[in-house]
């Protein structure tokens, strides 16, 4: 449908177009009617949602598994969900507001302002691991969609717990350095709230 309207409006540009250097007697073409000719300002091609990437099945499995495992209302995220894109080590990539330099350490990334999450390469929905990085992104949204927090950061903490909780029930040990994570989600006295 979008690729036969642009194909229309191409070709009433062209007749504009062409009617504008001929006069024929008959009324002629107005300016109102060549500017609507001009090259439409570069619209930005939307992600997909979550499910469409890494399927339905998986999507309903984690939603249902935060469901279980916390008391926040998944509905907003479940109907809405947030977008995807993936990315890999040394690529930058615009999260919020600012430039991030992917380095081998991120394994994704939660731009909240967006609700849009970055997941980094290699990344496989067949794998545990990389199935709680996803979770503790999706978690976020969920979090966010909830409750306001004291500091950007203060959700890690919860978010961490949930990812841990998950790779336990799978049978994988991670090594989390909790000692970063709480000192990543303490707030400072004069830190905003979001």
């Amino acid at each position: 449908m979008m690729a036969k309207n642009v194909a229309s409006r191409n070709i009433l540009c062209a007749a504009a177009v062409v009617l504008a250097g001929f006069p024929t007697g008959n009324r002629s073409v107005s300016a109102d009617e060549l500017e609507a000719c001009q090259p439409s300002p570069r619209v930005e091609t939307p992600y997909p949602a979550v499910p469409s990437v890494i399927g339905e099945q998986l999507f309903n499995q984690m939603i249902a598994w935060i469901a279980m495992n916390t008391s926040y209302d998944l509905l907003a995220t479940y109907n809405d969900p947030p977008t995807i894109s993936f990315c890999q080590v040394g690529d930058v990539i615009a999260y919020e507001q600012s430039d991030l330099l992917v380095d081998a350490v991120l394994l994704a990334a939660f731009d909240r302002e967006k609700r849009h999450i970055f997941l980094t390469y290699p990344w496989s929905p067949l794998n545990y691991f990389d199935q709680s990085v996803l979770l503790h992104e999706l978690i976020h949204d969920v979090q966010l969609q909830n409750r306001d927090w004291e500091c950007a950061g203060a959700p890690e903490l919860e978010a961490y717990h949930l990812q841990d909780k998950w790779l336990y029930e799978h049978n994988i040990k991670h090594q989390f350095n909790w000692t970063m994570i709480r000192r990543l989600s303490a707030c400072s006295d004069d830190s905003e709230a979001r």
